[in-house]
């Protein structure tokens, strides 16, 4: 299928291990369990939130550091969640060649150069940035809202650890981000008062 994308709007850049599927990432028995052994399961409210979104006219990109080869079976998991329709943006890997190194890259490598083309593609657009903080989320987002401050709308982070906003970590992610410019969240719940666009 395309998308098309107008110039001007709203596109949610969405994270899919643990911000909108159950993968346990930081759990590497767990997540070879919930990645190749059972059902893939969706993280409770993401799928009504996005699709209030897309009701309002957001479109959506998902990138995740899962192999191409995955793409199947996450598209089938989001149309059966009812997750909107989107881009989706994966690591290229083939058993036969150095390609097959790439898919233990750090999040800090192979995530980056995808968002900056989408937010360089599309420069009269807002973006919303949907992560988790099992990786390296915060990081990668928050150093992109310092590169295209006029681009991030919002930076929404889905808490996976016990770390709170004034954590050394969040301080240090976020810092030269303006404070309402990104939020912590452990329940989609707690996003209603985000309205797109």
């Amino acid at each position: 299928s395309v998308q098309l994308i107008p110039p001007e709007g709203v596109s949610v850049i969405s994270d899919i291990d643990d911000t909108i599927k159950i993968s346990e990432v930081t759990d590497k028995r767990a997540l070879v369990r919930n990645t190749f052994l059972e059902e893939f399961r969706p993280v409770p409210g993401m799928a009504s939130l996005y699709a209030r979104w897309a009701a309002s006219g957001a479109v959506f990109h998902y990138v995740s550091a899962s192999p191409w080869q995955l793409y199947p079976e996450l598209e089938a998991f989001r149309k059966r969640e009812r997750f909107p329709p989107g881009s989706f943006h994966m690591k290229s890997v083939r058993l036969k060649d150095s390609t097959l190194a790439d898919l233990l890259a750090s999040p800090l490598e192979y995530k980056p150069p995808i968002l900056r083309e989408l937010l360089q593609r599309y420069p009269r657009r807002q973006f919303v940035l949907v992560g988790d903080s099992g990786e390296k989320d915060p990081e990668v987002y928050a150093a992109l809202a310092r590169d295209f401050p006029d681009q991030i709308r919002w930076i929404l982070i889905r808490h996976v650890h016990d770390e709170q906003a004034d954590s050394p970590r969040y301080q240090q992610a976020f810092a030269n981000v303006p404070h309402d410019k990104w939020r912590l969240f452990d329940d989609p719940t707690e996003l209603k008062d985000i309205d797109l666009p």
